[in-house]
Protein backbone atom coordinates (compact mmCIF):
# COMPACT_ATOMS: atom_id res chain seq x y z
CA UNK A 1 0.00 0.00 0.00
CA UNK A 2 1.31 3.43 -1.02
CA UNK A 3 4.47 5.20 -0.02
CA UNK A 4 2.97 8.30 1.59
CA UNK A 5 3.32 9.08 5.31
CA UNK A 6 2.09 6.37 7.67
CA UNK A 7 0.22 6.68 10.96
CA UNK A 8 0.76 4.73 14.15
CA UNK A 9 -2.28 5.03 16.40
CA UNK A 10 -2.02 3.91 20.03
CA UNK A 11 -4.72 4.26 22.69
CA UNK A 12 -3.35 5.84 25.87
CA UNK A 13 -3.33 3.65 29.02
CA UNK A 14 -5.95 1.55 27.29
CA UNK A 15 -7.36 -0.59 30.13
CA UNK A 16 -7.49 2.40 32.47
CA UNK A 17 -9.00 4.60 29.77
CA UNK A 18 -11.79 2.10 29.18
CA UNK A 19 -12.61 1.95 32.90
CA UNK A 20 -12.53 5.71 33.37
CA UNK A 21 -15.06 6.37 30.62
CA UNK A 22 -17.77 5.63 33.17
CA UNK A 23 -15.94 6.99 36.21
CA UNK A 24 -15.31 10.68 35.41
CA UNK A 25 -14.84 11.46 39.09
CA UNK A 26 -11.60 9.42 38.97
CA UNK A 27 -10.05 10.95 35.86
CA UNK A 28 -7.66 13.22 37.77
CA UNK A 29 -6.89 10.68 40.49
CA UNK A 30 -4.24 7.93 40.27
CA UNK A 31 -5.99 4.77 39.05
CA UNK A 32 -4.68 1.30 38.28
CA UNK A 33 -6.56 -1.54 36.61
CA UNK A 34 -5.67 -4.87 38.22
CA UNK A 35 -5.59 -8.42 36.79
CA UNK A 36 -4.66 -11.35 39.02
CA UNK A 37 -3.39 -8.99 41.76
CA UNK A 38 -0.99 -7.31 39.31
CA UNK A 39 -1.31 -3.87 37.73
CA UNK A 40 -2.38 -4.30 34.11
CA UNK A 41 -2.64 -0.59 33.31
CA UNK A 42 -2.14 2.69 35.16
CA UNK A 43 -3.45 6.08 34.14
CA UNK A 44 -1.08 9.02 33.80
CA UNK A 45 -1.67 10.50 37.27
CA UNK A 46 -0.69 7.09 38.68
CA UNK A 47 2.36 6.85 36.42
CA UNK A 48 3.46 10.28 37.62
CA UNK A 49 3.57 8.78 41.11
CA UNK A 50 5.72 5.86 40.00
CA UNK A 51 3.05 3.20 39.38
CA UNK A 52 3.85 0.91 36.45
CA UNK A 53 2.20 -2.06 34.79
CA UNK A 54 3.33 -5.51 35.90
CA UNK A 55 3.94 -4.72 39.58
CA UNK A 56 1.96 -6.22 42.42
CA UNK A 57 -1.08 -4.17 43.36
CA UNK A 58 0.06 -4.07 46.99
CA UNK A 59 3.47 -2.80 45.92
CA UNK A 60 1.78 -0.12 43.84
CA UNK A 61 -0.28 0.92 46.88
CA UNK A 62 2.89 1.28 48.93
CA UNK A 63 4.31 3.45 46.17
CA UNK A 64 1.10 5.49 45.93
CA UNK A 65 -1.21 5.13 48.98
CA UNK A 66 -3.96 7.18 47.33
CA UNK A 67 -4.08 4.81 44.32
CA UNK A 68 -7.56 3.58 43.31
CA UNK A 69 -7.55 -0.10 42.27
CA UNK A 70 -10.17 -1.45 39.87
CA UNK A 71 -10.47 -5.03 38.58
CA UNK A 72 -9.99 -5.30 34.84
CA UNK A 73 -13.39 -5.47 33.06
CA UNK A 74 -12.35 -8.02 30.45
CA UNK A 75 -15.55 -8.04 28.39
CA UNK A 76 -15.68 -4.25 28.23
CA UNK A 77 -12.00 -4.03 27.31
CA UNK A 78 -12.42 -6.53 24.47
CA UNK A 79 -15.50 -4.71 23.18
CA UNK A 80 -13.63 -1.40 23.29
CA UNK A 81 -10.71 -2.96 21.43
CA UNK A 82 -13.03 -4.24 18.71
CA UNK A 83 -14.72 -0.84 18.44
CA UNK A 84 -11.33 0.87 18.20
CA UNK A 85 -10.32 -1.35 15.29
CA UNK A 86 -13.65 -0.75 13.60
CA UNK A 87 -12.77 2.95 13.77
CA UNK A 88 -9.27 2.30 12.42
CA UNK A 89 -10.77 0.49 9.43
CA UNK A 90 -13.23 3.32 8.80
CA UNK A 91 -10.39 5.87 8.79
CA UNK A 92 -7.78 3.94 6.79
CA UNK A 93 -7.54 1.89 3.64
CA UNK A 94 -5.17 -0.58 5.33
CA UNK A 95 -4.70 -1.48 9.00
CA UNK A 96 -1.88 -3.57 10.47
CA UNK A 97 -2.57 -4.48 14.12
CA UNK A 98 0.20 -4.29 16.69
CA UNK A 99 -1.91 -5.22 19.73
CA UNK A 100 -5.52 -4.84 20.82
CA UNK A 101 -5.11 -1.06 21.17
CA UNK A 102 -2.59 -0.03 18.52
CA UNK A 103 -2.05 -0.31 14.78
CA UNK A 104 -0.24 1.08 11.78
CA UNK A 105 -2.57 2.84 9.35
CA UNK A 106 -2.29 3.66 5.67
CA UNK A 107 -4.79 6.50 5.26
CA UNK A 108 -3.93 7.06 1.60
CA UNK A 109 -2.22 10.36 2.36
CA UNK A 110 -0.21 11.70 -0.56
CA UNK A 111 1.58 14.30 1.56
CA UNK A 112 2.27 15.34 5.15
CA UNK A 113 -0.65 17.80 5.54
CA UNK A 114 -3.10 15.09 4.45
CA UNK A 115 -1.61 12.61 6.93
CA UNK A 116 -1.79 15.16 9.76
CA UNK A 117 -5.41 15.96 8.92
CA UNK A 118 -6.26 12.23 8.98
CA UNK A 119 -4.53 11.86 12.32
CA UNK A 120 -6.47 14.72 13.86
CA UNK A 121 -9.75 13.30 12.55
CA UNK A 122 -8.99 9.85 13.96
CA UNK A 123 -8.19 11.32 17.36
CA UNK A 124 -11.35 13.44 17.30
CA UNK A 125 -13.56 10.46 16.50
CA UNK A 126 -11.90 8.21 19.08
CA UNK A 127 -12.58 10.78 21.77
CA UNK A 128 -16.12 11.60 20.64
CA UNK A 129 -17.34 8.10 19.73
CA UNK A 130 -15.37 5.82 22.04
CA UNK A 131 -14.41 8.11 24.90
CA UNK A 132 -10.77 7.06 24.49
CA UNK A 133 -7.67 9.19 23.97
CA UNK A 134 -5.55 7.97 21.06
CA UNK A 135 -2.06 9.27 20.41
CA UNK A 136 -0.98 9.36 16.77
CA UNK A 137 2.50 9.32 15.30
CA UNK A 138 3.24 10.09 11.67
CA UNK A 139 6.38 9.05 9.84
CA UNK A 140 7.76 7.89 6.52
CA UNK A 141 8.33 4.33 7.77
CA UNK A 142 6.74 2.19 10.46
CA UNK A 143 9.67 2.71 12.82
CA UNK A 144 9.41 6.49 12.50
CA UNK A 145 5.63 6.42 12.98
CA UNK A 146 6.06 4.25 16.09
CA UNK A 147 8.68 6.60 17.54
CA UNK A 148 6.41 9.54 16.75
CA UNK A 149 3.44 8.03 18.62
CA UNK A 150 5.66 7.50 21.66
CA UNK A 151 6.61 11.17 21.50
CA UNK A 152 2.94 12.14 21.11
CA UNK A 153 1.85 10.58 24.42
CA UNK A 154 -0.24 11.35 26.26
CA UNK A 155 -3.15 12.34 24.03
CA UNK A 156 -1.25 14.06 21.25
CA UNK A 157 -0.06 13.95 17.66
CA UNK A 158 3.57 14.09 16.60
CA UNK A 159 5.27 14.08 13.20
CA UNK A 160 8.82 12.89 12.46
CA UNK A 161 10.28 13.97 9.13
CA UNK A 162 13.30 15.56 7.52
CA UNK A 163 16.14 16.50 9.82
CA UNK A 164 14.56 14.94 12.90
CA UNK A 165 14.34 11.59 11.10
CA UNK A 166 17.99 11.87 10.05
CA UNK A 167 19.02 12.66 13.64
CA UNK A 168 17.11 9.68 15.01
CA UNK A 169 18.67 7.32 12.47
CA UNK A 170 22.05 8.49 13.70
CA UNK A 171 21.63 9.16 17.43
CA UNK A 172 18.74 6.99 18.66
CA UNK A 173 19.87 4.69 21.50
CA UNK A 174 19.53 1.02 20.65
CA UNK A 175 17.36 0.61 23.74
CA UNK A 176 14.76 2.85 22.05
CA UNK A 177 14.64 1.03 18.71
CA UNK A 178 11.27 -0.67 18.28
CA UNK A 179 11.63 -4.42 17.79
CA UNK A 180 15.19 -4.76 19.11
CA UNK A 181 15.19 -6.94 22.21
CA UNK A 182 17.30 -6.65 25.35
CA UNK A 183 19.51 -9.58 24.35
CA UNK A 184 20.39 -7.96 21.03
CA UNK A 185 21.05 -4.64 22.76
CA UNK A 186 23.46 -6.40 25.14
CA UNK A 187 25.33 -8.10 22.31
CA UNK A 188 25.63 -4.85 20.37
CA UNK A 189 26.90 -3.09 23.49
CA UNK A 190 29.70 -5.64 23.67
CA UNK A 191 30.72 -4.40 20.21
CA UNK A 192 30.65 -0.80 21.38
CA UNK A 193 27.33 -0.06 19.66
CA UNK A 194 24.96 2.02 21.79
CA UNK A 195 23.27 4.12 19.07
CA UNK A 196 22.02 3.43 15.56
CA UNK A 197 24.83 5.41 13.97
CA UNK A 198 27.47 3.26 15.62
CA UNK A 199 26.27 0.26 13.61
CA UNK A 200 28.32 1.73 10.78
CA UNK A 201 31.49 0.73 12.64
CA UNK A 202 30.58 -2.97 12.64
CA UNK A 203 31.52 -5.16 9.65
CA UNK A 204 28.57 -6.89 8.03
CA UNK A 205 29.77 -10.42 8.84
CA UNK A 206 30.22 -9.48 12.51
CA UNK A 207 26.80 -7.85 12.70
CA UNK A 208 25.17 -10.90 11.14
CA UNK A 209 26.99 -13.28 13.48
CA UNK A 210 26.05 -11.31 16.59
CA UNK A 211 22.45 -10.38 15.73
CA UNK A 212 21.36 -12.98 13.20
CA UNK A 213 20.78 -12.35 9.52
CA UNK A 214 17.23 -10.98 9.77
CA UNK A 215 18.02 -8.49 12.54
CA UNK A 216 21.29 -7.45 10.89
CA UNK A 217 19.43 -6.67 7.68
CA UNK A 218 16.80 -4.71 9.59
CA UNK A 219 19.40 -2.63 11.40
CA UNK A 220 21.25 -1.86 8.18
CA UNK A 221 17.97 -0.90 6.52
CA UNK A 222 17.20 1.50 9.37
CA UNK A 223 20.58 3.14 8.94
CA UNK A 224 20.04 3.34 5.16
CA UNK A 225 16.49 4.71 5.64
CA UNK A 226 15.07 1.80 3.63
CA UNK A 227 13.28 0.12 6.53
CA UNK A 228 9.73 -1.20 6.37
CA UNK A 229 7.12 1.27 5.15
CA UNK A 230 4.39 -1.17 4.09
CA UNK A 231 1.17 -1.47 6.08
CA UNK A 232 0.11 -5.10 5.77
CA UNK A 233 -3.58 -5.73 6.45
CA UNK A 234 -4.34 -8.89 8.38
CA UNK A 235 -6.67 -10.11 5.66
CA UNK A 236 -3.80 -10.10 3.15
CA UNK A 237 -1.44 -12.17 5.26
CA UNK A 238 -0.52 -15.82 4.93
CA UNK A 239 0.50 -15.85 8.60
CA UNK A 240 -0.74 -14.11 11.72
CA UNK A 241 1.14 -13.97 15.04
CA UNK A 242 0.72 -12.97 18.65
CA UNK A 243 3.72 -12.65 20.93
CA UNK A 244 4.18 -12.23 24.65
CA UNK A 245 6.90 -12.20 27.29
CA UNK A 246 6.89 -14.02 30.59
CA UNK A 247 7.19 -10.64 32.29
CA UNK A 248 4.35 -9.16 30.25
CA UNK A 249 2.42 -6.01 31.07
CA UNK A 250 -0.51 -7.86 32.68
CA UNK A 251 1.41 -10.17 35.00
CA UNK A 252 5.11 -10.60 35.72
CA UNK A 253 4.73 -14.29 36.64
CA UNK A 254 3.16 -15.82 33.52
CA UNK A 255 3.71 -19.55 33.21
CA UNK A 256 4.36 -20.75 29.66
CA UNK A 257 0.94 -22.45 29.60
CA UNK A 258 -0.87 -19.28 30.71
CA UNK A 259 1.00 -17.09 28.25
CA UNK A 260 0.36 -19.60 25.46
CA UNK A 261 -3.36 -19.56 26.17
CA UNK A 262 -3.46 -15.77 26.07
CA UNK A 263 -1.48 -15.57 22.81
CA UNK A 264 -3.63 -18.21 21.10
CA UNK A 265 -6.76 -16.38 22.20
CA UNK A 266 -5.41 -13.11 20.86
CA UNK A 267 -4.29 -14.40 17.47
CA UNK A 268 -7.54 -16.32 16.95
CA UNK A 269 -9.57 -13.21 17.73
CA UNK A 270 -7.56 -11.27 15.13
CA UNK A 271 -8.11 -14.01 12.55
CA UNK A 272 -11.83 -14.04 13.23
CA UNK A 273 -12.05 -10.24 12.91
CA UNK A 274 -10.23 -10.41 9.57
CA UNK A 275 -12.39 -13.26 8.23
CA UNK A 276 -9.45 -15.66 7.96
CA UNK A 277 -9.13 -19.41 8.40
CA UNK A 278 -5.88 -21.19 9.27
CA UNK A 279 -4.30 -24.47 8.18
CA UNK A 280 -1.58 -24.70 10.79
CA UNK A 281 -0.14 -23.43 14.05
CA UNK A 282 3.47 -22.77 15.05
CA UNK A 283 4.78 -22.03 18.53
CA UNK A 284 8.20 -20.41 18.90
CA UNK A 285 9.66 -20.71 22.41
CA UNK A 286 12.43 -18.28 23.43
CA UNK A 287 14.73 -19.83 26.10
CA UNK A 288 16.06 -17.39 28.69
CA UNK A 289 19.63 -18.69 28.38
CA UNK A 290 20.07 -17.25 24.90
CA UNK A 291 20.03 -20.65 23.20
CA UNK A 292 18.26 -21.04 19.83
CA UNK A 293 14.49 -20.79 19.79
CA UNK A 294 12.48 -24.01 19.97
CA UNK A 295 9.90 -24.28 17.18
CA UNK A 296 6.82 -26.52 17.46
CA UNK A 297 4.51 -27.03 14.46
CA UNK A 298 1.19 -28.61 13.56
CA UNK A 299 -0.42 -28.39 10.14
CA UNK A 300 -3.72 -29.64 8.74
CA UNK A 301 -4.47 -30.62 5.19
CA UNK A 302 -6.85 -27.71 4.61
CA UNK A 303 -7.67 -24.53 6.45
CA UNK A 304 -10.39 -24.41 9.07
CA UNK A 305 -12.58 -21.51 10.10
CA UNK A 306 -13.26 -23.22 13.44
CA UNK A 307 -10.75 -21.28 15.52
CA UNK A 308 -11.83 -23.17 18.64
CA UNK A 309 -9.62 -26.04 17.46
CA UNK A 310 -6.34 -24.23 17.96
CA UNK A 311 -6.12 -23.84 21.76
CA UNK A 312 -6.17 -27.63 22.18
CA UNK A 313 -3.55 -28.03 19.45
CA UNK A 314 -1.33 -25.45 21.16
CA UNK A 315 -1.60 -27.19 24.54
CA UNK A 316 -0.68 -30.54 22.96
CA UNK A 317 2.37 -29.06 21.28
CA UNK A 318 3.56 -27.41 24.49
CA UNK A 319 3.17 -30.66 26.42
CA UNK A 320 5.48 -32.36 23.91
CA UNK A 321 8.19 -29.70 24.29
CA UNK A 322 11.12 -30.06 26.70
CA UNK A 323 10.77 -28.08 29.90
CA UNK A 324 12.57 -24.77 29.44
CA UNK A 325 12.89 -21.51 31.31
CA UNK A 326 11.53 -18.97 28.83
CA UNK A 327 11.67 -15.26 28.25
CA UNK A 328 8.59 -15.47 26.02
CA UNK A 329 6.91 -17.14 23.10
CA UNK A 330 5.17 -16.46 19.81
CA UNK A 331 2.07 -18.18 18.40
CA UNK A 332 1.61 -18.10 14.63
CA UNK A 333 -1.40 -19.24 12.62
CA UNK A 334 -0.18 -20.38 9.19
CA UNK A 335 -1.71 -21.10 5.82
CA UNK A 336 -4.20 -18.26 6.24
CA UNK A 337 -7.08 -18.21 3.78
CA UNK A 338 -10.13 -15.92 3.56
CA UNK A 339 -13.09 -17.81 4.98
CA UNK A 340 -15.17 -17.04 1.89
CA UNK A 341 -12.62 -18.90 -0.24
CA UNK A 342 -12.69 -22.14 1.73
CA UNK A 343 -13.75 -25.37 0.04
CA UNK A 344 -16.76 -27.20 1.38
CA UNK A 345 -14.76 -29.68 3.49
CA UNK A 346 -12.77 -28.31 6.43
CA UNK A 347 -9.71 -29.60 8.34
Amino acid sequence: MGRGPLLHADADAFFASVVLRHRPELVDRPVAVVAHVFVASANYPARARGVRGGVLAQEALRQCPELVLIDVPRAEVEEAGDALFDLFHECARAVEPGSMEEAFLDVGAADWPAAVAAGHELRRRAAAELGIAVSVGIGRTKLMAKLASRAAKPDGLHVIRGEQEAELRRDLPMTKVWGVGARTVERLAELGVATLGEIDTVPWDTLRRVCGTAMARRLRAIRDATDDAAVRPVEHRSELSAEGSISGYARPDWTPAELLERCVERVCRRAERAGLAAAGLTITLRPDDGSPAQVLRRAGRTATADLRAWPAVARELLEQAPELALTGLRVTLTGMTPVDQLPGTLF
